[in-house]
């Protein structure tokens, strides 16, 4: 063989190898390599146990949480804004769904939080026993119930003695459903109280006498917050935590149906009541800091609040 003839065959060979390896390498990275695990996150949530979370009971029911890389490590199902508050400053949840007088009144304390995201307007009505209260006249100078000063219920008394002029003898505090129990034994004769209550009282035979739309044009009803430190360290959490909020707030829209059937399951409630709870909330995203502050403003004008908060410091509007 002929030198010539071999170094040809040498080349040959060697192009052969490169070619081998480079189609190796193309397959090991494209088609043989698996891909890449998503990156997770841990957060522990704080969900308000009624109608006005049905969102995120429909989030969890999906586990939207995991399709967004988000792993759930604690989910607290609270009654009031004081265990909310209480998690926050142990650290046990760093997101919470809130109705805005209690988020308010934590961050007012100087738990640091942020609100970032809207889930509705309304969700809070005044119901009396029928048989003791025909109109609002019949609760001048009386007692009536809210579940704690500052709550969206006394905040809606309040408004409600300036519309209607009226004075009740005074307000006093009762839980949601302590509240709804005393109604149905006849013990007090009014008390406001948040959704699905009110849709329960009515299906127990109680009167809603009157709506929070019927005093407060929009009224801002809850509203995801979260840590300051969650917020500034990973915004990319904060966005997906909004991006399965609004997820679950489209899904509750375009099927009622399925909303009621998971609120039914978890709050322990008739669907029928569940259906018509999740119809008396407008699902409404859009903040406004006008109403927000307007919002402040009452509470810090009727001594909830010992401070006036400036809504555009509390609030950092996340789009999903």
């Amino acid at each position: 063989m002929s030198a010539a003839r071999a170094a040809r065959i040498s080349i040959a060979v060697i192009i052969a190898i490169i070619v081998g390896s480079c189609i190796g390498v193309y397959v090991h990275n494209h088609i043989a390599a698996p891909p890449p695990a998503p990156t997770t996150y841990s957060v522990g949530l704080g969900v308000e146990f009624n109608t006005h979370a049905t969102p995120i009971w429909i989030a969890l029911n999906k586990n939207l949480f995991s399709k967004y890389g988000l792993h759930v490590s604690k989910v607290l199902k609270f009654k009031t804004g004081l265990e909310l508050a209480a998690a926050f400053a142990r650290g046990e949840v760093q997101a919470g769904w809130a109705c805005l007088g209690p988020a308010l009144m934590i961050i007012a304390k100087g738990v640091p939080i942020k609100i970032v995201a809207k889930v509705h307007n309304y969700g809070y009505a005044l119901v009396v026993n029928p048989r003791k209260v025909k109109s609002i006249k019949d609760l001048n100078g009386k007692v009536v119930y809210a579940p704690g000063k500052g709550s969206p219920c006394y905040l809606l008394l309040l408004k409600i003695e300036k519309k209607y002029g009226v004075k009740f003898a005074a307000i006093k505090f009762m839980k949601p459903p302590t509240a709804l129990a005393a109604l149905l034994s006849g013990e007090i004769e009014a008390a406001a109280i948040p959704e699905p209550y009110c849709s329960v009282a009515q299906y127990k035979g109680l009167k809603v006498l009157v709506r929070a739309s019927d005093v407060w044009p929009d009224m801002p009803g809850s509203f995801l917050v979260v840590t300051e430190s969650l917020l500034k360290k990973h915004p990319d959490v904060v966005k997906k935590l909004v991006e399965v909020t609004d997820a679950g707030i489209r899904i509750l829209k375009s099927n009622m149906t399925y909303a009621a059937q998971v609120d039914s399951k978890v709050l322990g409630i008739p669907f029928k009541v569940a259906l018509q709870s999740i119809r008396h909330l407008q699902w409404n995203t859009t903040i406004s800091i006008k109403a927000i502050q307007q919002y402040i403003n009452f509470m810090y004008e009727h001594g909830i609040l010992k401070k006036k908060l400036n809504a555009s410091d509390i609030v950092v509007v996340v789009k999903p």
